[in-house]
């Protein structure tokens, strides 16, 4: 018979204690249920340096920021792609409702390097204007307009075989 398997959270301390020897310069507030974390980070040798704020209360899932610098929108969209959040530059990292992250997983080597990857892709997408990250997010204006555009090049082929 197979059993169900609990996982126990790790608590903050462990999880501030990674965070520290990772992250030796960043700057660590934590209590027994909530842990805040900021730090520089780059994520490739040719990217920006960007100030980034996680956020875990315990039982809930952790959160990152991009304090800084503003990020850019691409030429036309009105938005960040795949993000909860524009204003607050709050990211998407992975999908909460398949629970891809839980409480036993350390975030220093879980949620800080899915943001290091989530930047990678926002210069990307930056650059042309594309979301290569995948994920389950809403379309930017531009996957919009390329969805429109075959969805037109359909119509028309189907119309033509149809003649």
């Amino acid at each position: 018979m197979a059993s169900k398997l609990k996982h126990h959270s790790l608590n903050m301390g462990v999880q501030a204690g990674r965070l520290r020897s990772v992250f030796p310069s960043s700057t660590i507030r934590f209590s027994q249920n909530e842990l805040t974390w900021e730090s520089s980070i780059t994520p490739t040798p040719l990217s920006s340096i960007y100030e980034v704020k996680l956020h875990y209360v315990r039982g809930e899932n952790p959160n990152v920021y991009v304090v800084a610098p503003k990020l850019i929108l691409f030429p036309g969209e009105s938005t960040l792609p795949h993000v909860y959040d524009t204003e607050k530059q709050w990211l998407c990292l992975y999908y909460r409702k398949a629970k891809e992250w839980n409480s036993n997983m350390l975030v220093a080597d879980t949620v800080v390097p899915w943001a290091c990857e989530w930047l990678c892709h926002y210069e990307i997408w930056l650059c042309t204007g594309t979301w290569q990250g995948g994920g389950i997010h809403n379309e930017t204006g531009v996957e919009k307009q390329a969805d429109k555009q075959k969805e037109t090049i359909d119509e028309a082929s189907s119309r033509k075989k149809q003649s």
